[in-house]
């Protein structure tokens, strides 16, 4: 089980796609709040139990985070606590990274957009200053503590064209995960498609150059799609673990399906006081299985993400809608991922046939065990 625990509204930047704008900054979640739902946790005697630090900005309550962790070290249960943390890295200093590997951190979502042009253009501080430089210089702090933090890139429409640029920028520093994600608030034009596609052709080429060379690298929407094409079981919706095994809580003290819907009273599927409403989340859960009319024949749907809610809600306002920016963009990454799975494999790279083909891979399969896996 995982938990992500919203632990303030408050944040040090004002990114220009931040969805979050419209959160009060001055909200936190209360100490007393993050006690009941460990205590809630506890009693669920699972095996391993993974918290995971959001905000806003997460480390503007460094005291708190550090209360949460005595707190569940008192609690001294059998279930075994680890530890991740969402941030932008801006406060992050060699002593909490100590304080981090000291306790059981094992996940680091790390925000950054590439290289300086196209980080600045969108993650500013308060008063419009670029990041880019201490971002940088915290990124490199950061993998000497934890070589397989995630690098966490947003796409949109101005820094579009620097994508692969972006991504070989943040491979340079030592990232050796990166996470793309779209900003899919942005109204998305056909000549968007087109450059994107560019774009995402040119990362494949970076990517591929890497593997051939045996120097590691994961990008989730190019992995994903390439494990669903050598592995005809594997569903790519099978990663979402909307209102499942993640579960988000506000600062209102109610929990949420995904990020996204936190502070959305419709997505309530229950509060800290009484831990998960089980038929809440069942009649979501309900709702969200039933694929839109036009994906049901679709002979690529379990290779595309359709039944991701958060995304779904953001471009159609509803979690079982059906955007054509989905359908174009998964259709281009099976595309593109399809080709770099044949090319890989007609040139015998060593690398491609241990990532995809070897179960005991460390890289692909530690990086997936360690996100998804049940406690």
């Amino acid at each position: 089980m995982e938990y992500i625990i919203h632990l303030t509204e408050n944040c040090n930047l004002n990114c220009a796609y931040c969805y979050e704008k419209k959160k009060d900054k001055t909200k936190d979640i209360s100490f007393e709040n993050i006690k009941k739902i460990i205590d809630y946790e506890a009693n669920q005697k699972h095996k391993k139990t993974r918290i995971i630090f959001y905000g806003g900005e997460p480390l503007l309550k460094k005291d708190l985070i550090k209360a949460t962790i005595e707190y569940i070290n008192s609690k001294k249960c059998k279930t075994k606590f680890s530890y991740g943390i969402t941030t932008n890295g801006t406060l992050l200093d060699d002593e909490f990274l100590e304080y981090m590997k000291r306790s059981n951190f094992d996940s680091i979502g790390y925000s950054i957009d590439g290289d300086m042009a196209a980080h600045d253009l969108n993650r500013c501080t308060i008063d419009g200053k670029g990041t880019y430089n201490i971002v940088k210089e915290n990124a490199k702090k950061v993998l000497n503590y934890f070589d397989q933090a995630t690098a966490m890139m947003v796409v949109t429409k101005n820094n579009l064209s620097m994508l692969s640029a972006s991504v070989r920028n943040i491979i340079d520093i030592g990232f050796k995960v990166i996470n793309i994600a779209f900003d899919y608030t942005y109204d998305w034009q056909d000549e968007d498609l087109e450059v994107l596609k560019k774009q995402l052709y040119d990362v494949a080429d970076i990517y591929k150059k890497m593997i051939m060379a045996e120097e590691d690298i994961y990008i989730p929407m190019i992995d994903e799609k390439i494990k669903s094409h050598i592995d005809k079981s594997y569903d790519c919706n099978k990663d979402c673990k909307f209102a499942t095994e993640n579960i988000n809580i506000g600062t209102d003290g109610k929990l949420y399906p995904c990020t996204q819907f936190v502070k959305n009273k419709d997505f309530v599927i229950g509060d800290c006081d009484s831990g998960i409403d089980v038929q809440a989340r069942k009649r979501l859960l309900t709702r969200n299985i039933n694929e839109n009319i036009n994906c049901v024949e679709c002979t690529v749907k379990s290779r595309c993400k359709h039944l991701c809610a958060c995304k779904n809600y953001v471009l159609t306002s509803d979690i079982n809608g059906l955007s054509p920016f989905t359908c174009e963009t998964e259709r281009m990454l099976i595309e593109i991922s399809d080709n770099i799975a044949n090319y890989l494999y007609k040139n015998n790279s060593r690398m491609f046939i241990q990532k995809f083909y070897n179960k005991k891979y460390n890289l692909l399969n530690q990086v997936v065990e360690r996100k998804y896996k049940k406690g």
